[in-house]
């Protein structure tokens, strides 16, 4: 039977809202798989779709060599692979179409199970590729769509693309201490709210996510300051925080060190701050409670985190108490369900 705190954890699959999700991990080995195998059992029917942002589902881990969890698939569900997963299932798939993102030797298919099957998925390593994966998987029929990702630039999971995210909390992290520093810390990027509309130009939203430069906010509109990373370039930005521009719109990473050199001209010229998403801001859990006090910071791409999840197997780690471990956890977070993927029916 599954815990209480599990019961209805991911009720939000339901939503209409929801057609694409992704499942990321604070650490590898976090239990993605294991995640995304409960998911298609329990909310999964025909017509869903899976695919991974790197490679999942393989028989061994290829750093510990320990055994993994194959993704398991009934028939009429969507995946993407390469040539060798697509051949070792024979007539148990149908083959939907060569996909145009693949490498020239690492080819990728679109399929579809005929029977259930427990296989590799994998998919393209770019963020652009994934979102093409995804738009045909969905075009060729699939309802809803399951991504195992992770929390970087390279992965769909921080893109408009995903309406949801599934966050795996692993043992494998660290400490008990540093894995709650680390869900305050996404606790609060979370709650960074969408920035709305910032002017009254409907273009410029789309003009700011295709910028990859820093951008300033002046009586004329957005204005680009040939500045692409924050990293070196302290002292231009404070040059240009002098003129007092009503926003500064970071698309890339902000980290303790270049705030720490900002900060105080940041404040002086009152300056809205926008980040392109929530994890721009690489700041240790005391600088980013500050910096959210200082500045209210808002995104145009909000983190969309529906649910926090545990494993409390710690794989390449110093073993700890389960229960202790989710004891601590769910006292200290009494707001959050974190479900232990160990409890969960599969």
């Amino acid at each position: 039977m599954e815990n209480s705190a599990a019961a209805g954890a991911f009720h939000w699959l339901n939503e209409d809202g929801v057609h694409v999700a992704a499942i990321a991990g604070i650490c590898k080995n976090a239990g993605k798989t294991t995640l995304l195998n409960h998911l298609l059992a329990r909310y999964g029917n025909e017509g869903w779709g899976v695919f991974s942002t790197g490679i999942d589902g393989e028989e061994t881990d290829t750093v510990f060599r320990t055994p993994k969890p194959r993704v398991n698939l009934a028939a009429g569900q969507f995946f993407c692979c390469d040539t060798t997963t697509l051949e070792s299932h024979g007539a148990a798939v149908a083959i939907l179409e060569k996909t145009t993102v693949g490498t020239a030797t690492r080819q990728l298919w679109l399929a579809r199970t005929v029977i259930p099957v427990q296989t590799e998925i994998t998919g393209p390593g770019s963020v652009t590729d994934q979102i093409a994966v995804l738009e045909r998987m969905q075009a060729l029929g699939a309802k809803k769509v399951l991504i195992d990702g992770s929390l970087d630039r390279k992965s769909i999971a921080l893109s408009p693309a995903v309406d949801a995210v599934a966050i795996l909390i692993g043992a494998s992290f660290g400490s008990v201490a540093a894995i709650a520093g680390e869900i305050r810390r996404l606790e609060l990027l979370n709650h960074i709210p969408a920035s709305g509309k910032i002017t009254a130009d409907p273009e410029d939203h789309w003009q700011l996510l295709d910028s990859e430069d820093i951008l300033i906010l002046e009586r004329n509109g957005w204005s680009q300051t040939g500045i692409s990373s924050l990293l070196g370039c302290e002292a231009e930005l404070k040059r240009l925080l002098a003129e007092k521009p009503a926003a500064l719109y970071i698309p890339g990473a902000l980290t303790d060190a270049v705030y720490a050199r900002i900060r105080d001209q940041l404040l002086q010229a009152g300056t809205r701050v926008i980040l392109r998403h929530p994890d721009c801001l690489k700041l240790s859990l005391a600088k980013l409670e500050q910096f959210i006090r200082d500045f209210s910071p808002t995104a145009l791409i909000p983190f969309k985190i529906r649910t926090f999840a545990l494993n409390t197997q710690a794989v390449g780690n110093q073993n700890i108490d389960a229960e202790e471990f989710r004891a601590r956890l769910r006292r200290e977070f009494p707001r959050l369900n974190l479900p232990d993927i160990r409890e969960l029916e599969l």
